[in-house]
Formats: structure tokens, C-alpha cells, sequence
């Protein structure tokens, strides 16, 4: 009895120990998780392998014969080959990708995406998958494998470029033309608006204007506005927009086309833009994530506050920097609170 105990002793050690890593890394990442949030994905990569690696050692550890070892390590084999091949080869597929598309670091929750035909901001980076909200505020997820398989579009954050095309008849002039779509597109609030001629088609020629946008959280809303300024600025300058079929199936004996101004309504409360809407739980994860990274410049910040400590002499300026350091640590501990929080709304059904 005494002798199986000695034996179980070590395999009982190794078991402690599995146990001991897999909270230490628990503990290490759900501290580094309050920083950034793509080392989500690498805490469960190493979760995944701490298990496997203790498991083998576990089993080699055992105090048993070498061939049922064997048979146990060809069992526990054959059962990994099964689920793999069971549960399908894009299971395995989709973690490389995750690991890939992390290491690679091609977006961040809170970017505008397009995979294919989906565009939508990114609120949640996976192992196995990438949540984002489409343009109708509804969430989608994204196998990792098909996101590391397909191009992937990445909105500029500022200076992004928004277009739009129209299509005008021959007899206007291309000057009065280009003239009214750059004024359009400053008065949309776009930079250094120019004008392509992308067509010269049988009946009419297809104008595309330009500008940039500083910030592309209004990538949506200024893409509408746009095309509403370039109605504007035409009509105000007697420019029709007429489809040639339309003008050729009837004889309109010189009438404008141009609807009559109505004034606008002005609202007492300014109404949130479309992508406020839309994009909601987009918005609260890009915002946790920039908190983070603040977060992440804050403990910069005492670390060479404390270094600089280890060098003076001076006693009412080490307390000095002391007090400095707590406040630091107060405005930490704010912040933290405030990401749980946050966390915790993020994930409630909206």
C-alpha cells in the first residue's frame, strides 16, 4: 500500500503542477485582458496546449506498464484524430486562422470591414471566430478560415476616401459640371474634393466625385449626405438629371425636372447619426478597447515614474512622485470598473 502511494506521487505532482500553470494563466491574461483585448485569442491557444502537454505527461507519469502506456497515449490518439475528423478539418482550420489573423493583427474591434459581401464594424475577435455588426445593426459572425481565405477591406480611420457617380447628358459643360460636384462635396464636409470622368456612355457621361473624410465613423451617413449635396448643387444651378429613356419617351417642351425647395425642420434635440444606431455595440467595444490601450499607457507612465524614484535623493520628491503614482493607480482602478462594466452590457442580450 505504502509502495503505491510513493509511486502515485509523482503523477500526483504533475497534476498539481497542470493545475497550477492553468490558474497562473488564467490569472496573468485576465490581468492583461483589462489592456488588450486581442490577447484573447492567445490565452486560449495556450490554455489549449497546457492541457494537451499535462495530459501526456500526466499519463506518462503514471506508475503503470510501458505498453499500456503506449496503449493508453494510441488511445487517447485515435479519440483527438476522431473528434478532429468528426467535428470536421475547419474546426482545426479556423483556430490556425484565429492564431494567424491575432499574430498578423489585420483589424481591431471598433474597424469598418468588408469580407466578401458583409461590411460591418468589428465588436468581438474569437479563436474560432469574428463578430462584427452589419449595416442593419444586426451581429454576424465569421468563421476565422473564411475571414484568412477572402480579402478583407479595412476602412482608413481618417482620410478616407467616400465617392459617388452620377450619370449627365453631353450638351452640359464639364466645367460647370465638376464645379458643382466639388462644391457638393465641401459642403458635405469632404477635403480636397476632385472629379473623375469614369464613362462616356452612347447618351451620357458618368462623372464620379471625390473628397476625403476625416473621420470614418460617419462613413455611412456622409455617403447619403453626399449624394443629397450633389442633388442640391445641380438643381441649384438648372442642371437636370434625366435618364435619357425618360427624356425619349415623351416630349416635355422645356419643363425642369427639379423638384421645389422645402425648408427643413429644425430639431430641438440633435438626433444621433446612423451609425451611432446602427453600430451601437460596435462603438461600446471599440471605445473599451481604446480604454484599454490607455490603460496600457498609464502603467508606462509608473514604471518610469519608478525608475526615475530609484535614482533621487531628495525625500520630498520621491514622495512627491509617490502621490503621482497614486493617483495614477486611482485613475487605473476607475478605468478598470468602468471596462467591466462595460464588458458586462456588451455582453447582455440588446
Amino acid at each position: 500500500m505504502v509502495n503505491l502511494l510513493n509511486s502515485l506521487i509523482g503523477s500526483g505532482l504533475v497534476l498539481i503542477l497542470l493545475i497550477f500553470f492553468i490558474l497562473i494563466n488564467k490569472w496573468i491574461f485576465s490581468r492583461i485582458k483589462s489592456k488588450k483585448e486581442s490577447f484573447q485569442v492567445t490565452r486560449q491557444t495556450i490554455s489549449i496546449l497546457l492541457i494537451l502537454v499535462g495530459t501526456l505527461t500526466f499519463i506518462l507519469s503514471l506508475p503503470i506498464d510501458k505498453n499500456l502506456k503506449g496503449q493508453i497515449l494510441s488511445f487517447l490518439a485515435i479519440i483527438i484524430s476522431a473528434a478532429i475528423a468528426l467535428s470536421s478539418t475547419t474546426v482545426l482550420g479556423n483556430i490556425i486562422a484565429g492564431i494567424m489573423n491575432n499574430a498578423m493583427d489585420r483589424f481591431k474591434i471598433g474597424d469598418l470591414i468588408q469580407v466578401e459581401n458583409l461590411t460591418g464594424r468589428v465588436t468581438r475577435k474569437n479563436i474560432f471566430h469574428t463578430e462584427i455588426q452589419l449595416e442593419d445593426s444586426n451581429l454576424v459572425t465569421i468563421p476565422n478560415l473564411f475571414i484568412s481565405s477572402n480579402p478583407v477591406k479595412l476602412t482608413r480611420k481618417s482620410n478616407t476616401v467616400i465617392s459617388t457617380t452620377v450619370s449627365l447628358g453631353y450638351d452640359i459643360s464639364k466645367v460647370k459640371i465638376e464645379d458643382c460636384l466639388k462644391k457638393a462635396a465641401l459642403s458635405t464636409g469632404l477635403k480636397d474634393p476632385y472629379v473623375y470622368i469614369t464613362e462616356l456612355g452612347d447618351f451620357s457621361v458618368s462623372y464620379k466625385i471625390h473628397g476625403f473624410l476625416e473621420d470614418s465613423g460617419k462613413y455611412f451617413s456622409t455617403n447619403s449626405l453626399l449624394n443629397s449635396n450633389v442633388i442640391g448643387s445641380l438643381h441649384d444651378n438648372n442642371i437636370e438629371i434625366v435618364s435619357p429613356s425618360f427624356m425619349n419617351q415623351r416630349k416635355v417642351d422645356e419643363i425642369l425636372f427639379i423638384p421645389k425647395k422645402e425648408i427643413e425642420k429644425s430639431l430641438d434635440k440633435p438626433e444621433k447619426t446612423p451609425e451611432e444606431l446602427i453600430f451601437d455595440k460596435a462603438i461600446e467595444a471599440g471605445a473599451i478597447e481604446k480604454k484599454k490601450e490607455y490603460l496600457a499607457e498609464i502603467d508606462q507612465k509608473i514604471e518610469l515614474i519608478k525608475d526615475q524614484i530609484k535614482d533621487l535623493s531628495d525625500k520630498e520628491e520621491k514622495e512627491k512622485q509617490e502621490k503621482i503614482i497614486e493617483r495614477y493607480n486611482i485613475i487605473k482602478e476607475k478605468i478598470a470598473n468602468n471596462i467591466d462594466e462595460q464588458n458586462e452590457s456588451l455582453d447582455k442580450p440588446k
